[in-house]
């Protein structure tokens, strides 16, 4: 996770009066003790700097406490003004208290006159601001060999709104600005806890990838009417050129097994480091594109089964149908998620086999079925394994591999950092009731990380795939991994060896998740600026894995919003993380598929999916679509496959303009979607994925419907009782005429 840097110096609370060693004040000068010596009176002159039009005091502590070594005469100006004179001092005096206005450049003179010895130690105070401004990652583009893009986060974590933040002075090591031009910028208003504002700067000059450069700027802001300054730093890594690639690392990990269960119960909760931000796309000019003409409508579901009086055999390719949209039970799945009551993030993923053994989890929870979802079984994860190396914290992710004939379970740690990569067969998971599995352990010290690991991605074809973000300390290679299994070895139950990535070539694919259904290869992709999307890839066959750059249209990822009908924004997460990551990716044919969450811009009124579609050999633009509707928005967009017929399936979240945020699922094309929730309360919080999956063949469904989680949110007694998730296992695709029939 990241550890973001406080850089501010002089900011400063509004106080009528301020008292001296007291937590709202910040020294602008001193403490500075002055002795006096034998001989003439002394004089000494000291400079001080100052910011900022807050309310500061002068404050001298005359002598020691028990009345010794005391000064009788003495005067203190400043900028020629006496602000202390010889009628002040006595020996009996023990403290001096003098507000002060100070300007930018300011001098202080000190004079003592007094008995050889005595001493006074003189400082200026002046009042702590409740904002305080932090710098957060740069994310930063090379859009050519002399022109660099930089997009920095500046976070509010102070408990006062700041007004007019003003950015003044903006330099890059190396550079010259070119925007925003010209200064002073406003940068309007941030608001506290955590609340952010971007700023976008280009900079002329000679620049290197995979460079090292350090962002600087300054400037005021206000709070009730004074003025405040501040001043913040921060390093950054170029990204590698393009294209670029470089060697797997390897390394093998044992395994271990587990059966019945019985761990102590641990309670869950998310740590305030998990889901840290740490990418934000860089703004570069701006590229037309052509918007998809059709909106997206959001209609509820069709009846699940057989439509009544229709032989489904003769039903339009075209047509869609649901056979399950139940409910899990996991109504507690996403509490705790946050310090906000009203944020709950349920997070759900899980996978199915042809025989209708059914594996789900959901943040803090996991359930299984074997009769395809009819009866699910509550099992808790932190009873299920030991918590010695890594414990137990949240975020899990499910997969079903049919050619291996097992369930893939992730799970990740907190305060025992890693992932847990579980693995048994659906007759095991039955027979044990989901608590016989072969395990490994995955700290980060396997890869060679000193930090954390967080928000975890798996995926398949002849070998596996895991991903995840590697973060969580100072001056360390941060960003995007991703490791290769065998498949045989996960299905043996020994040692795994795994290949995996260097973090800091992935910077830019914080976030990202793996494409589904790439069968030889995996994919990831990031925005390295909002013209330029960075596909990552390695082939099953090779042990090195590369990165390639495509042009595309212009999409915002930054200012999400979205109100729901009680007044909650359920897409204010976004602009903290998982921004404008590519969530969703797939295979299908010769397309790779990327989807990504956009803001509203000058094409689109309400928050949208941004999806593009790329060649898999030379990763050139095919098409570049949208998911829109200008009366509600649309987010956190998870793709997957259809097996028949080669289209994208599609699961995300909608919501805001008089809708509560709900889960929806259709097909690309079709431009309809179909809501599976009924959420009657709002939240400040949906996400931070949802999913899909392609359901497994059948005689009956040979390859034609997809498993999608999603969730919703409940209350029991509208805002009172804490909102509690509806997490739903819905299967819907093309009707089964759109398959050939299995002999």
């Amino acid at each position: 996770m990241h550890v973001l840097f406080v850089i501010v110096a002089v900011a400063m609370l509004l106080s009528s009066s301020l008292s001296s060693a007291s937590a709202d004040t910040t020294p602008a000068f001193g403490p500075k003790t002055y002795t006096r010596a034998q001989g003439r009176p002394q004089i000494f002159t000291e400079r001080v700097q100052h910011c900022g039009t807050a309310p500061c005091q002068l404050v001298i502590v005359n002598g020691n406490a028990d009345g010794s070594r005391r000064i009788s005469s003495a005067s203190i100006s400043l900028n020629g003004v006496e602000i202390a004179g010889p009628s002040d001092f006595n020996q009996r005096v023990a403290r001096i208290v003098k507000p002060v206005v100070l300007a930018a450049n300011d001098t202080l003179v000190i004079q003592l006159a007094s008995q050889p010895g005595g001493f006074l130690i003189i400082d200026v105070e002046c009042a702590t601001s409740p904002v305080v401004l932090v710098a957060g990652e740069v994310g930063n583009s090379l859009l050519n060999p002399t022109t660099l893009l930089t997009a920095l986060p500046i976070l509010n974590t102070g408990t006062a709104t700041a007004q007019n933040v003003t950015a003044k002075a903006i330099a890059v090591t190396g550079g010259t600005l070119s925007s925003p031009t010209p200064l002073p910028f406003s940068l309007g208003a941030i608001p506290g806890d955590g609340a952010s504002a971007v700023l976008n700067a280009n900079f002329s000059g000679t620049f290197a990838p995979a460079g090292l450069e350090s962002l600087t700027v300054s400037g005021t802001y206000t709070v009730g009417g004074a003025e405040y300054c501040f001043s913040l730093s921060r390093d950054f890594l170029i990204p590698p050129a393009a294209p670029g690639s470089a060697p797997l690392q390897e390394v093998i990990v044992p395994p271990n097994t587990v059966s019945g269960g019985g761990f102590p119960h641990e309670e869950p909760e998310l740590d305030d480091e998990v889901n840290t931000p740490r990418w934000t796309v860089p703004v570069a000019p701006f590229v037309a594109g052509t918007p998809t003409p059709t909106p997206t409508a959001v209609n509820p579901p069709p009846a699940v089964g057989t439509l009544p009086g229709t032989n489904a055999a003769l039903l339009a390719p075209s047509s869609i149908v649901f056979t399950a949209n139940r409910s899990v039970g996991m109504p507690k799945a996403g509490q705790n998620c946050s310090n906000d009551p009203l944020a709950v993030c349920a997070e759900p993923s899980g996978a199915s086999t042809e025989d209708g053994v059914v594996f789900v989890s959901a943040n803090f929870s996991a359930a299984w079925s074997s009769d395809g979802g009819a009866t699910f079984h509550q099992i808790d994860p932190t009873t299920i394994f030991p918590s010695n190396v890594i414990d137990f914290c949240c975020d899990q992710i499910v997969q079903y591999v049919r050619s291996i004939d097992r369930f893939v379970w992730l799970l990740q740690g907190k305060n025992r950092p890693g992932y847990r990569l579980a693995v048994a067969s659906p007759a095991n998971i039955v027979a044990s009731g989901g608590t016989a599995w072969t395990y490994w352990n995955l700290t980060p010290g396997v890869f060679g990380h000193q930090g954390t690991f967080d928000y975890p991605d798996m995926s398949f074809g002849e070998t596996y795939y895991v991903s995840w973000n590697a973060g969580g300390c100072q001056n360390c290679n941060w960003g995007r991994q991703a490791a290769r299994i065998p498949l045989a070895q996960l299905a043996a139950g020994g040692g795994i060896g795994i290949g995996y990535t260097h973090p800091e070539d992935g910077q830019l694919a914080w976030g990202s998740h793996l494409s589904q259904n790439s069968f030889n290869a995996g994919f990831w992709a990031g925005l390295i600026d909002s013209t330029h999307i960075r596909v990552f890839s390695v082939k099953d066959s090779e042990n090195v894995y590369s990165w390639h750059d495509t042009g595309i249209a212009s999409s915002a990822t930054n200012g999400y919003s979205s109100l729901t009908p009680d007044g909650l924004d359920w897409m204010g997460q976004l602009n903290d993380f998982p921004k404008g990551a590519v969530l969703g990716a797939t295979a299908t044919g010769n397309e790779l598929w990327f989807a990504w969450s956009a803001a509203a811009d000058q094409s689109f009124q309400r928050p949208y999916v941004q999806m593009v579609a790329l060649d898999r050999n030379n990763f050139h633009l095919l098409q570049q679509v949208q998911i829109w509707n200008n009366d509600y928005a649309f987010a956190y967009p998870a793709l997957a496959t259809n097996a028949c017929t080669g289209e994208v399936g599609l699961s995300l979240g909608f919501g805001g303009n008089g809708h509560y945020e709900n889960h929806v699922v259709g097909i690309w094309g079709d431009f309809v979607l179909y809501q599976t929730t009924a959420s009657n309360t709002g939240t400040n919080r949906y996400g931070d994925y949802v999913t899909i999956r392609q359901a497994p063949s059948t005689v009956a469904n040979a390859g034609n419907l997809f498993d999608a989680f999603g969730f919703g949110y409940t209350a029991r007694v509208l805002g009172v009782t804490p909102p509690e998730t509806d997490v739903r296992y819905v299967v819907f695709g093309r009707p089964a005429s759109s398959c050939p029939i299995f002999e």
